[in-house]
């Protein structure tokens, strides 16, 4: 038993490859199912709660036990120590994984900002205290019950299980990467798409607005041409009139004997004079 133990933890002080491994493992597996759980008891309906897309797993809280198991181990003799521990750590490699999975794939994976002591909406309070109750579990209860079940399996059974479930998990990671790569290859033509209908919105808009102006311009033109041949007609119309009214003065002039055409011509400066009076 001391032999196997130590080829179990020959790989680090304190801590063999395989238990980091299946704290790993089943860390990513136990974070779904208690997310899921809670968000059933919670919510009242089912959530897909995992990280990966094929498997039940989330490499965050993979990544989470093995810093809570192998960063908390000094402190774990206190409890609350251990949660206070274990809280901060969580927060940190959660606000840290968020900020990096933004960076890599322009997404956020996770958004708290509409709950209350948040974190640019990477953490908050709520599941900060959650996870310090968690790290306490992993260390107290998780830890022991995975170095037990380590030692109390034989060499090859131990190899051959772990390497079958890091092939499941690399084989999941590879493919959920792949699917996300595509996923943001289709959103990038798409927002290219979207702003090339954008840019030939407002191309059509500004041809639009030119061929428009360049009516109205034509509009104001005709019409201030034909305000102006209105106007020329009027003018013709009135010179016309007054024309025929001096023909038919004259006829009747001279129809007029001499001393009739003489009163006629005083009468009419007479009524001339009265009317530029009057003006």
């Amino acid at each position: 038993m001391k032999r196997k133990r130590q080829e179990y933890e020959g790989f680090a002080p304190g801590f063999g490859f395989y238990k980091l491994f299946w704290i790993f493992f089943i860390g990513s597996f136990l974070g779904v199912v208690i997310e899921t759980l809670w968000c059933i008891i919670t919510r009242g309906h089912f959530e897909s709660r995992q990280g990966l897309i094929y498997g039940p797993f989330n490499l965050v809280y993979g990544f989470g036990a093995l810093a809570v198991i192998h960063c908390l181990t000094p402190v774990d003799f206190s409890l609350p120590i251990l949660f206070v521990c274990g809280l901060l750590v969580t927060s940190a490699l959660e606000y840290f994984t968020g900020w990096l999975l933004e960076t890599i794939f322009h997404a956020k994976w996770w958004d708290y900002s509409t709950y209350r002591f948040n974190i640019h909406g990477r953490v908050c309070l709520r599941n900060s205290l959650m996870f310090g109750v968690l790290s306490v579990v992993a260390a107290r209860v998780v830890d022991p019950v995975v170095r037990g079940a380590i030692v109390s399996l034989p060499f090859w059974a131990s190899v051959s299980m772990s390497a079958v479930l890091l092939v499941i998990l690399l084989v999941d990671l590879v493919l959920t990467v792949r699917t996300i790569l595509d996923i943001n290859s289709v959103l990038r033509q798409f927002h290219q798409l979207v702003e090339q209908a954008k840019l030939d919105t407002a191309e059509y808009l500004k041809q639009s607005h030119q061929e428009f102006q360049q009516r109205f311009d034509q509009y104001q033109l005709n019409a201030e041409l034909g305000r102006m041949e209105l106007m020329d007609y009027i003018e013709q119309v009135k010179a016309e009139r007054a024309e025929r009214r001096a023909e038919k003065r004259e006829e009747l002039l001279e129809k007029l004997e001499s001393g009739q055409k003489e009163i006629a011509r005083r009468m009419e400066s007479s009524c001339l004079l009265y009317t530029s009076d009057a003006a």
